[in-house]
This record gives C-alpha cells, sequence and structure tokens, in this order.
C-alpha cells in the first residue's frame, strides 16, 4: 500500500511538472456524514413520540486531491467512524475516484467510488476492509471554500462481527477547498 501511494504521488508531480498548460488543481476536502437506521420502537398510528429514524453513525473525513479538467478527481482520504449501537471507533484509510458527470463553473454533479481499510480501535473486532459508492454535489460559492452533499452507501466488511459486514447509507455535508 506505501509503494502504492508513492507511485501515486511520484506520477502526479511528474504529471504536474511536465504540463504547460494548468489542466488539474489540487484541493483538499471535509465531510461529516451521518447514517440514520429504522427505529425499531417506532409504530406506525402510535403517538409514543417515537422517531421513524434514528441516527447509527457519525463519520468524520479528510482528504487531499488532484482533479483533472473538471471531470476526474483522485484523492487520498482518512477519518474518524463513530459507531453508536455498538460504541466502536474505527479509523478509515481509502482512496476516492470521482467522476464528475456534469459541471458548470465551479458546481458539479458527481458519481464517488471509496476503496480501503478499516483500522479498528476495539480490540473486540479485526481490521477489516471499506468500500463505498455514491453521489455529490458539489456548490459554486464564488470563492475557493465549495460546500458538498453526498450521499454515500457504505460497506464495511469486518471479520469476527455479526454477520462480517456492516452496511449503511449516509447523507453527508463538507467543504472543498481548491488551490
Amino acid at each position: 500500500m506505501k509503494k502504492f501511494i508513492f507511485l501515486l504521488l511520484t506520477g502526479f508531480n511528474i504529471l504536474i511538472s511536465f504540463s504547460q498548460q494548468k489542466k488539474g488543481v489540487t484541493f483538499f476536502e471535509t465531510n461529516a456524514n451521518l447514517t440514520f437506521k429504522l427505529n425499531e420502537n417506532f409504530e406506525f398510528g402510535n403517538t409514543n413520540d417515537e422517531p421513524f429514524f434514528v441516527p447509527s453513525e457519525t463519520l468524520l473525513r479528510f482528504g487531499i486531491g488532484y482533479e483533472y479538467k473538471n471531470k476526474i478527481a483522485i484523492s487520498f482520504n482518512t477519518g474518524f467512524d463513530y459507531h453508536f449501537d455498538y460504541f466502536i471507533g474505527s479509523i478509515p484509510t481509502y482512496f476516492t475516484f470521482q467522476y464528475n458527470l456534469w459541471t458548470k463553473e465551479d458546481d458539479a454533479f458527481y458519481l464517488l467510488f471509496n476503496t480501503g481499510r478499516l483500522w479498528r480501535l476495539a480490540e473486540r473486532f479485526s481490521d477489516g476492509d471499506y468500500r463505498g459508492y455514491g453521489m455529490g454535489w458539489r456548490f459554486d460559492s464564488d470563492s475557493k471554500l465549495k460546500p458538498t452533499f453526498k450521499i454515500i452507501y457504505h460497506s464495511k466488511k469486518i471479520k469476527n462481527f455479526e454477520n462480517g459486514n456492516y452496511d449503511n447509507i449516509s447523507l453527508g455535508i463538507g467543504f472543498t477547498i481548491f488551490n
């Protein structure tokens, strides 16, 4: 994994240094995601003041990447995930491949794919694999700081977990800072 990261960063530096015309831009991003699950205590028609959805996980993510020709972006990300139901904290490290389906100036509607590792902070579970698929919208704000909104399906494969998987869908808001 370290060799791959080194090779990727070296390739980016070579690409940037030989480019005569600036075709890409580096960026930093940060996101806060919240996942929800159906409330087991909710009953239709009953006025017990139980919500239909309850939060199940919070995700804080940070990354650095490179966007090429306003179409393709690749970034390396890390963060902290906390699962309320299991009292587990984990640290994901992953690469994101983003393809902009539609762009207008700095507005972008895109699809994304995440792949990487999930490092445990709890001894009772092993490290795992992480995958994510989703879509997002980056909004033009007439500054370097661009707000984002994302919907992502997360698949975490963890050995010794209930069924070996922890899957959920999250809603996220964040910011992308372009250099």
